[in-house]
């Protein structure tokens, strides 16, 4: 990601964080004085957000600070690291969600200022889902995981808000029929657990991509075909035999590469070091956040290379030795 894209993202996430307090602070208040278990469990959901906002934009600055004598690798571990405890928080939600709805049900209790309900979430729906479009495309041009997590949040907003405004205008509507009228009280339970149900999918593939990062498991296939491809596009480029093996890791926005190249026969030291150099242009140009170890194999002789991003340069240098 380049400085411009850095910048932009941070900005971004400065603003979601700005108006995720305002929206949290707002759905607290009209959850208080309706007494509705669907509006807590917006409140509830608004306040987790706020404080992932706020996550995201600490976590983002450790992002692009440069490794240190501690942290050879950056900070990178921390966007996984910060996805998954979002994931687990909005998981207790939804259980806890479920469990206070069926008590709802159980013992019913009528909704008040269904009105005010109706203008909020009618508000709600166009920026809940305005910012988080906007948010999706921002995160995957600027290959934000962040942005793209945080986008998801807002589009979960803006669905529940959908939701309970309908929901509402419903409950609203059997209100003017004697007959429907003792029904009503059931209205909100039931949303609440509909949108629970829907919202437990969204955390469990939250945590899935999080841990896979967290144990550095193998990337998704089509991030493995991308890269695959590039190794085998500069092993035809610069006349080497083949690609011998190849390993990929990936921590949140940062992906870790070791591969092995076997080299021609007649190739010499200088003519590695160069293709080394040449390599490590190609692959920088299509993946910014690549960082690589290169091997060379030669038949009968070993040449070993390593190409380091800019953070594994300043990690040696910590250590006092040259790339």
């Amino acid at each position: 990601m380049n400085e411009s894209y850095k910048r932009n993202e941070l900005r971004l996430l400065n603003v979601a964080t700005g108006l995720t307090v305002v929206y949290a602070v707002a759905a607290v208040i009209i959850a208080l004085i309706s007494d509705s278990m669907t509006m807590l469990l917006d409140g509830a959901y608004s306040v987790i957000d706020m404080f992932v906002s706020f996550a995201a934009v600490l976590v983002v600055r450790k992002l692009n600070e440069p490794p240190n004598e501690k942290y050879h690798f950056g900070y990178a571990k921390l966007e996984p690291l910060m996805t998954a405890a979002d994931g687990l928080l909005l998981l207790f939600l939804c259980f806890m969600s479920i469990t206070l709805a069926v008590q709802d049900l159980i013992h019913p209790d009528p909704v008040e200022h269904v009105g005010a309900i109706l203008v909020f979430t009618a508000i709600s729906v166009f920026l809940c889902l305005g910012m988080g479009l906007y948010m999706r495309y921002a995160g995957k041009k600027w290959r934000s995981e962040i942005l793209v997590t945080d986008s998801k949040l807002w589009l979960m907003e803006g669905t529940v808000s959908l939701g309970v405004c309908t929901a509402f205008s419903i409950g609203w509507i059997m209100k003017q029929y004697p007959n429907w009228e003792q029904y009503t009280s059931y209205v909100d339970p039931l949303t609440c657990i509909a949108i629970a149900l829907l919202f437990i999918v969204s955390p469990f593939k939250i945590l899935r991509n999080s841990l896979s990062d967290l144990t550095d498991a193998c990337p998704p296939k089509e991030i493995m075909d991308r890269v695959s491809g590039l190794a085998q596009f500069c092993c035809e480029k610069h006349g080497l035999a083949a690609v011998e093996w190849l390993r990929l890791r990936k921590s949140g926005r940062r992906l870790y590469m070791d591969v092995r190249f076997e080299a021609q026969q007649d190739y010499d030291i200088k003519t590695i070091d160069k293709i080394r150099h040449d390599i490590k242009s190609d692959l920088k140009h299509e993946l910014p956040e690549l960082d690589v170890l290169l091997e060379f194999a030669v038949k009968n002789a070993a040449v070993n290379g390593t190409l380091n991003s800019s953070n594994a340069d300043y990690a040696n240098k910590t250590r006092g030795t040259d790339s």
